[in-house]
């Protein structure tokens, strides 16, 4: 029979739970699909520094400040994957304990929402002017979404009292059902918006137009699925850990939205190294032809340009709006003296 160690009793060891895999897997997983994100992210961030040297400096850091922002968020990750199945190994306790979490997840990652989703607010003003009302409404709830992450990320810090954990409980749900409503009005919005401005004669316009609604769709759609799964195991399952796995990519996605959104302007007609010569040549024709269809009123890239035409469809009514396909490529440096009109670009 073995003596008990010198200088006291043995530590106590807790047994590891039959349900281990049903406690530790929503980290595992959650964490695994963060770093799959981030290396997507991260080739969307080279492809985009390769096709768009011209861009606005402020566009240029708000993607930089993104990517830095999401890497401190997945290195803190990679500190707490380290506590959970490393040094706390063997240690049921340790998942319970939020560790770093909370500031990658609610808070920073509900910071990453509020900027894409901003951004979108601030594209569909360059749609269309006349939709400011409803791009302050998306702001107002993505800033309420943002302060309950804020919120929920601080409370979470505090959830050993019973009223904080109650208080944590509401700000979850205010930032989860503020994504939610958020991204379901950015792409209704701008689906409508740019449903309603390809109604014209122009083929290939349209076809710009269906792929970026296309786009829009499956962007936000992504993000809000997530984020209903995630309000959902929140509510359906209280007493479980299912939920984190779902909000832990959250902020990738957004990311992630945003740099697809803005690389795809290389793609906008099919094939990146034509994307600047078609959109050349589908606004000079849409100059030239006395005027007799529509500009198609939408940027497909940011939209930053302010220079407004004004046409007259064969309704003989009157448009004034954006008159050209944004679309900056590599193909930029190409000469332009080929053409009688220039081309705000």
């Amino acid at each position: 029979m073995s003596a008990p160690p010198a200088g006291g009793s043995a530590p106590i060891v807790i047994p590891v739970p039959p349900n281990i895999g049903e406690i530790a897997a929503s980290q595992l997983i959650g964490s695994l699909l963060n770093y799959c994100l981030y290396g997507v992210l991260a080739v969307q961030v080279y492809v985009y520094r390769l096709s768009f040297p011209n861009d606005k400096a402020s566009i240029k850091w708000m993607v930089y400040l993104i990517f830095l922002s999401e890497t401190v968020m997945t290195a803190l990750n990679g500190v707490d994957v380290y506590h959970w199945f490393a040094e706390g190994f063997g240690n049921i306790l340790e998942f319970a304990k939020p560790l770093i979490s909370p500031a990658y997840t609610p808070i920073m990652g509900s910071f990453m929402a509020l900027v894409v989703q901003l951004f979108f607010c601030y594209r569909i003003y360059i749609i269309k002017r006349e939709a400011l009302p409803i791009s302050i409404f998306i702001a107002l709830v993505s800033l309420l979404q943002a302060a309950g992450g804020i919120g929920g990320g601080i409370s979470a810090y505090l959830s050993a009292n019973e009223v904080h954990d109650h208080n944590r409980i509401i700000f979850v749900y205010i930032w989860l059902i503020g994504d939610v409503i958020a991204d379901v009005f950015i792409a209704g919005t701008m689906t409508y918006l740019l449903t309603k401005a390809s109604r014209q004669q122009h083929k290939q316009t349209n076809d710009i137009v269906k792929r970026i609604v296309r786009l829009t769709i499956e962007t936000n759609t992504a993000s809000t699925i997530v984020a209903i799964v995630s309000l959902i195991l929140f509510f359906g399952t209280p007493n479980t850990t299912y939920f984190i796995c779902p909000t832990m990519v959250l902020a990738k996605l957004y990311a992630n939205t945003l740099l697809v959104t803005f690389n795809n302007r290389a793609f906008i007609h099919g094939n990146g190294t034509n994307a600047h010569s078609a959109s050349v040549n589908d606004s000079y024709q849409s100059r030239s032809r006395s005027g007799t269809r529509k500009s198609l009123p939408f940027s497909a890239g940011l939209g930053a340009s302010s220079d407004t035409d004004t046409f007259v469809s064969q309704t003989n009514s009157t448009y004034t709006g954006k008159v050209t396909v944004t679309t900056h490529s590599m193909a930029d440096h190409m000469p332009m003296h080929d053409y009688n009109h220039k081309v705000p670009l």
